[in-house]
């Protein structure tokens, strides 16, 4: 429990269809933000008060600084862009929390997200898209384990966000004009290059943005502020210029033209699949997520050893970026995700 709109209105629900429900709210990040505050476990206790739920308040900030804000910087460190919101699910709620959870006796663990569940005929556990498109997040639940989604519950996925935002003003459950953030809780300014930065001083070294004969076009401050299909924000002439590949070892960015960063081949790491797991060697024909809030295109997955995979796009897409999540679906199903080690050209 956040104490927000969503969170809120999930635990009233689950009240109302009998559920005896227990509150926990994370204490997670080390700094204010609409996400991560005194206010909000203020909020989320105020709540369970009014719903009649016993709550409890969980701090989390030392496994969260390991697990999600230590190897956050890290992965800019490595020339790649991370989705910690996908990592997060797994590791801290849906893995510590649930663990804790059920210490108390809790035999489900449900949160606010918009996503569906269903079982399906052999008792396997699948993850759908929530009903509004606007707001689906099955994309960040993509890692959870057949383990874990057994033990999960989202009971706003067939619900629309503002159906849920009505609901849960009439009720009182959230006062009136709360903002919803779209900042990480860890990062709220939005300043992630200021956020690695501080943890990694030793990254802000000036160098060279290079085009693809590697000819000087201009100078940067780190390279680790640059993500690949970057566009704005490169202080060049000519153009328009795209940033094709960040390497930060090297402290050199590459930079192309729109073409150049079209993607036509995908590899992925750690694989994890929410259908029976195929056979290495099988493929697949999915529909591929390559970054939240981008349209999925149709792609063909070939399964490869060791929980890795290629993913041949049948449309070309613009800046598949390192260090992000590749989600694969059947229609609104999940059939799993893994992180994008690197892409290929046409």
């Amino acid at each position: 429990m956040s104490g927000g709109t969503d969170s809120s209105l999930a635990a009233y629900l689950l009240t109302e269809s009998g559920w005896l429900v227990k509150g926990f709210t994370l204490r997670l990040a080390t700094v204010d933000s609409p996400k991560a505050s005194e206010q909000h476990v203020l909020d989320a206790q105020r709540v369970a008060e009014k719903l009649g739920l016993e709550h409890h308040v969980v701090d989390m900030r030392e496994l969260f600084e390991q697990e999600i804000v230590a190897p956050f910087a890290e992965e800019y460190a490595s020339s790649r862009t991370p989705s910690p919101c996908v990592r997060c699910n797994r590791r801290i709620k849906f893995g510590a929390l649930w663990e804790l959870v059920a210490k108390h006796g809790c035999s489900r663990l449900a949160t606010g997200h918009y996503a569906r569940l269903c079982t399906d005929d052999t008792g396997r556990r699948r993850l759908l898209r929530g009903c509004d498109g606007t707001k689906d997040q099955s994309y960040f639940l993509a890692a959870l384990t057949q383990e874990q989604l057994q033990a999960a519950l989202f009971p706003l996925g067939e619900l629309e966000k503002s159906e849920v935002r009505v609901v849960a003003k009439r009720l009182g459950l959230v006062p009136h004009g709360i903002k919803e953030s779209q900042d990480l809780c860890f990062v709220p300014d939005g300043d992630f290059a200021a956020h690695v930065a501080a943890r990694r001083p030793d990254l802000l070294r000036a160098g060279d943005i290079v085009d693809l004969a590697g000819k000087v076009l201009g100078q940067h401050e780190g390279a680790f502020r640059y993500t690949t299909g970057q566009r704005k924000g490169l202080g060049l002439s000519g153009g328009p210029w795209y940033v094709v590949k960040v390497d930060v070892l090297a402290n050199t960015v590459v930079v192309g033209c729109r073409e150049d960063i079209r993607t036509s081949r995908v590899s992925i790491r750690e694989v994890n699949w929410q259908r029976a797991e195929p056979s290495v060697g099988e493929s697949v024909d999915v529909v591929v997520q390559l970054r939240y809030s981008t349209t999925p295109v149709a792609a063909r997955l070939q399964v490869l050893p060791e929980q890795r995979a290629m993913l041949e796009l049948a449309t070309p897409f613009h800046a598949a970026t390192p260090g992000q999540f590749a989600v694969f679906y059947d229609a609104d199903w999940v059939l799993g995700g893994g992180w994008i080690e690197e892409s290929a050209g046409l």
